[in-house]
């Protein structure tokens, strides 16, 4: 699993790529153009030493610079007004000459002075998607196409309300995490039974959030301490056991899907109040999904782990009928 430092840099790499490519372009037609039209070749030149002679001339005391910069752009404009007729009159474009960036607002340096230019952010959201594991279900598993169908009308004596008012409001509720999400912040805790949508809505929360460009890190439980059990024991490149580390606790929203599902050790219940806590002090994010309800939870996890969880997440509650099982008899 890539780290978000290997995202970055592979960005980076096949924008450094992609500008060497279209220097190498420029310089070819260059040469195709130059070879028939040599005088072009001359403007080239003169264009360039008339930048150095003018830094010169301007540090030269007793100068009148403005006389200077005016007399050396009137030379400019017509040293490009020759290059310019010249092309045309031998049937090139003056596009010809000049660079070709895929974005004009930064030259394909993925920077606007210190800033991250939007195509670079863009490039950036695109791996997130690889890297968040959901890329391949998104179309598929989104607010857009949460059905409330397949959530009963009829209220629940114990809850008060019906699954689908409660699926609508769970909804809602993770909806409004999405869009307050810099300025809130709150952890999540998705619990229910089996085949209730709590996968689908952690989908969806990744989804909005990578749109945000933001860095979502989505695992299942049991993806995520198989990694960190690799990383423990059988470590072979420290550099990227380091960033990986690094990303688990530093990446914008942390899913982590079907906690409970994993196989329960010292080790695990270990790490996952490390992650947990150490994202905590961060001020970073966690949303859980988990099959089992909160009394289960304080079973099956330590009192600080559950603690944490049970005291201080925002719980969101599904409840009603498999929908798996209502998909595959409707069918």
């Amino acid at each position: 699993m890539a780290t978000r430092t290997q995202i970055y840099r592979e960005a980076l790499r096949e924008m450094d790529t992609m500008r060497l490519e279209n220097v190498a372009q420029l310089r070819e037609r260059k040469e195709t153009v130059y070879a028939q039209v040599p005088r072009l070749a001359e403007i080239e030149n003169e264009l360039s030493l008339l930048g150095v002679r003018a830094a010169k001339l301007v540090l030269q005391p007793h100068i009148d610079h403005e006389e200077v910069i005016l007399k050396m752009q009137a030379e400019q404009k017509r040293l490009e007004d020759e290059r310019v007729t010249l092309l045309v009159k031998n049937d090139f474009s003056p596009k010809m000459l000049e660079a070709e960036y895929s974005c004009s607002a930064c030259r394909d340096t993925g920077y606007i002075e210190e800033e991250r230019c939007i195509c670079l952010k863009r490039r950036l959201m695109d791996k997130m998607y690889d890297q968040s594991n959901v890329r391949h279900i998104m179309q598929a598993e989104n607010f857009d196409v949460f059905d409330l169908r397949y959530y009963s009308g009829e209220v629940n004596p114990s809850e008060g309300i019906s699954p689908r008012s409660n699926a609508e409001k769970a909804m809602r509720r993770l909806l409004r995490f999405t869009s307050e999400f810099d300025s809130v912040q709150d952890n999540i805790l998705l619990y229910g039974g089996t085949g209730l949508g709590k996968t689908f809505l952690c989908n969806s929360i990744a989804k909005e959030l990578l749109m945000q460009g933001k860095m979502v890190l989505y695992l299942t439980a049991g993806q995520l301490f198989k990694k960190l059990e690799e990383d423990r024991f059988h470590r072979d490149d420290e550099e990227e056991s380091k960033d990986w580390n690094q990303e688990l606790l530093e990446a914008e929203l942390l899913i982590i899907d079907d906690l409970g599902t994993e196989f329960s050790t010292v080790f695990t219940a270990t790490e996952l109040f490390r992650v947990i806590n150490d994202r905590k002090l961060m001020g970073r994010p966690v949303v859980i999904s988990t099959n089992l309800s909160p009394t289960e939870l304080m079973n099956h996890y330590s009192d600080r782990i559950t603690s944490r969880i049970l005291g201080e997440y925002q719980d969101v509650h599904l409840f009603g009928e498999d929908i798996r099982i209502i998909k595959k008899y409707q069918d």
